[in-house]
C-alpha cells in the first residue's frame, strides 16, 4: 500500500504538471542506528566520522571497479602520481614532480619516505607494478588510453618513467583518476582473489573491516605523509532508502547524509544541527537504451522515445528542480560543452510517426530496470506512464546494486536508468568512455553504442595535443551523439549532501570527492 500511495502521488503531480503545460551488494532493512563512539556531547570533541551512502562498494580493488560507491571509500586509502587543485589544475599527488621529455615520454619523481598502509615504503617498482594491474583493468580501458605498459618503467626506486604510443592530451587529467591508484605490490599479491575486501594504500585513512551491506570502517593513517586527518575513525554506513539516510542525519545517528533526495533539501535546509550542501557535479543522469537489441538498434525507435519523454516533468518531481534538465551528452561543467544543440521536444504524436515509420505503429514491450536508488525507480515509474502514450508497455524490474551494475556492463538489459560522472574534468573521460565503441560494457560505453564518425572524433578528440582541435571533436561528437539519442539524457545533477552542524570544513575536491580528511568537529 506504501508504494501504491507513493506511485499515486508521483503521478498526481505529474498530471498537474502535464495541465499547466509542463527529474551495493545488498540492501539492509536496519532503521535509525545508535550515535557512534565519541558521542560529541557539549564541549567533548567525536572521534568518528559516519557517512552514509545509498549503495555498498561493489570492491575497494581500485582496478576492480569505477562504481561511485567504492570510489568514495577508496580516495581515502588509495593515491595517484597526480591530483587537481581547487582551481581544477594538474598538482603533485606520490609524484612530487614530473617532467614531459617530449610527447610520449614522462618521467615522474616520486616523494622519499612515503609509507603503505602495511609498513612497506613507495617504491617505483610499486608503480610499475600497479601499472601492470591497470593494464589488465577492463574498468580501466578508457582511462589509461595510450599508455605505453609494456615500456614504462622503474628507473630507480624513485624515478618512474612513462612511455605513450601516441601523444594523448588529457593524460595527466587521467592519472589522478580513481582507478589508476598506486597499489603495494607486496600486499595486492598476498591478497590475492580476497584483494578487493583488503586495500592496501597510501592516503590518510587505513582499511579496518567491511560488513557487507552494512559498514565499513577506516581508521587514520598515523604515518600519513601528508597533513594528517583530524577525525581518528570514519565509517561508511550503506543505507540504500534515501529518505532513511535524511533521517539518520536529522537524528544524529550519521553525521553526513550521502545523495539527499532533492525533496527533503528545503525541509533539510530549515532543520536545526543540519547543514545542506549543494553544487553543480560533472555528472548526468541518463536512460540507457540497448543499441543491440531490437528495436533499440532503430535510432526512430530511441528518437520516438525520447520525445515521448517529458524531461521537465521528470526533473520537477523527481529531481524536484535541482540541477539542470540535460541539454547535452555531458556535463554543462566539463569543459568543450556543446551549448549550441537543439533542444529535444516533448511531442507525443511526433513520436507515434518515427514509431510507425520505424515499423512498430503499435508499440511493443519494454523492461526498463533500476537498482534500489528511489529516484531511478520514480523516474521509471512516470517514463511507463509517459510511454504508455505511445503504445510502448513498460513492464519495471528492480536488482541490487551489484548484480545490476554487473548486467548493464554485460548488455543484458534493454533498458536501463544510471548516471555517469566525468571525474577527470576532461571530456575525453566524459565522451570516449560513454560512447565510443572500444568501450562497450565494463569501459563505459553501457548502451553498446558504436558510430565510426564518433569513434574517429573520439580518437582525434584524444591524441591531439592541439587544445581548439580537441574542443571542436568534442563538439562534433556531442551532436551526433545528440542526434542518435544511444540514452535519453534527463538531469545534470547537483551533488547534494545533508551533514551534522557540528562538523567543520566541509565540501568537495575539484574530482566531486568530499574532502573527509580535512573535515573537523
Amino acid at each position: 500500500m506504501k508504494k501504491f500511495n507513493r506511485v499515486l502521488a508521483l503521478l498526481l503531480v505529474f498530471a498537474m504538471l502535464t495541465a499547466v503545460g509542463c527529474g551495493g551488494k545488498g540492501k539492509t532493512e536496519e532503521g535509525p542506528a545508535e550515535a557512534e563512539t565519541g558521542s560529541g556531547s557539549e564541549g567533548e570533541a567525536k572521534d568518528t566520522l559516519t557517512i552514509a551512502q545509498g549503495a555498498d562498494p561493489v570492491s575497494l580493488d581500485p582496478y576492480g571497479t569505477t562504481d561511485t560507491p567504492a570510489i568514495r571509500v577508496a580516495s581515502c586509502i588509495f593515491e595517484t602520481l597526480v591530483t587537481r587543485d581547487d582551481n581544477g589544475d594538474i598538482a603533485p599527488g606520490l609524484a612530487e614532480s614530473w617532467e614531459i621529455v617530449d610527447d610520449c615520454t614522462y618521467i615522474f619523481h616520486l616523494r622519499q619516505g612515503v609509507k603503505f598502509h602495511n609498513g612497506e615504503e613507495l617504491k617505483a617498482s610499486d608503480v610499475e607494478f600497479s601499472f601492470s594491474k591497470i593494464a589488465e583493468s577492463p574498468h580501466a580501458s578508457s582511462i589509461r588510453a595510450t599508455i605505453d605498459f609494456e615500456n614504462s618503467k622503474a628507473i630507480d626506486d624513485y624515478t618512474f618513467e612513462m612511455k605513450m604510443t601516441e601523444p594523448f592530451g588529457p593524460i595527466l587529467n587521467h592519472l589522478g583518476h580513481a582507478v589508476m591508484a598506486i597499489v603495494n605490490e607486496k600486499a595486492y599479491t598476498e591478497a590475492g582473489d580476497a584483494v578487493g575486501q583488503n586495500p592496501v594504500g597510501t592516503g590518510p585513512y587505513k582499511f579496518v573491516s567491511w560488513a557487507a551491506s552494512d559498514r565499513i570502517v577506516l581508521e587514520a593513517n598515523q604515518d600519513y605523509w601528508g597533513t594528517a586527518p583530524t577525525i581518528p575513525n570514519v565509517i561508511w554506513r550503506t543505507i540504500p532508502e534515501v529518505a532513511t539516510r535524511s533521517i539518520e542525519v536529522e537524528a544524529g545517528g550519521v553525521d553526513v547524509a550521502v545523495d539527499i533526495q532533492a525533496s527533503d533539501v528545503e525541509r533539510l535546509e530549515s532543520k536545526d544541527g543540519v547543514e545542506v550542501f549543494r553544487e553543480v557535479a560533472s555528472s548526468i543522469n541518463f536512460i540507457g537504451l540497448n543499441t543491440t537489441m531490437a528495436p533499440y538498434d532503430n535510432v526512430k525507435v530511441r528518437q520516438a522515445i525520447d520525445l515521448a519523454i517529458d524531461k521537465e516533468a521528470i526533473y520537477n518531481v523527481v529531481y524536484q528542480g535541482t540541477g539542470t534538465i540535460a541539454e547535452a551528452p555531458m556535463s554543462s561543467v566539463v569543459w568543450a560543452y556543446n551549448d549550441q544543440l537543439p533542444k529535444h521536444e516533448y511531442n507525443v504524436e511526433k513520436a507515434k510517426e518515427l514509431l510507425k515509420e520505424a515499423g512498430y505503429p503499435d508499440g511493443f514491450k519494454m523492461v526498463m530496470t533500476t537498482d534500489e536508488s528511489q529516484a531511478r525507480q520514480d523516474t521509471a515509474e512516470i517514463v511507463q506512464s509517459q510511454l504508455a502514450a505511445i503504445g510502448i508497455q513498460v513492464e519495471i524490474k528492480s536488482l541490487e546494486r551489484t548484480t545490476y551494475i554487473g548486467e548493464v556492463c554485460a548488455g543484458t538489459l534493454e533498458a536501463f536508468s544510471l548516471g555517469w560522472s566525468s571525474d577527470t574534468g576532461d571530456p575525453d573521460y566524459a565522451l570516449y568512455a560513454s560512447f565510443h565503441s572500444s568501450q562497450h560494457g565494463e569501459g563505459g560505453n553501457m548502451s553498446f553504442y558504436t558510430n565510426e564518425e564518433v569513434d574517429r572524433l573520439l580518437q582525434l578528440g584524444r591524441t591531439s595535443t592541439d587544445q581548439d582541435e580537441r574542443k571542436e571533436a568534442y563538439l562534433e561528437a556531442q551532436a551526433i551523439v545528440w542526434e542518435e539519442v544511444p540514452c535519453i539524457f534527463l538531469q545534470c545533477p547537483e551533488d547534494l549532501y545533508a551533514y551534522n552542524s557540528n562538523l567543520k570544513n566541509f565540501g568537495v575536491y575539484s574530482n566531486g570527492q568530499m574532502r573527509v580528511p580535512e573535515f573537523s568537529f
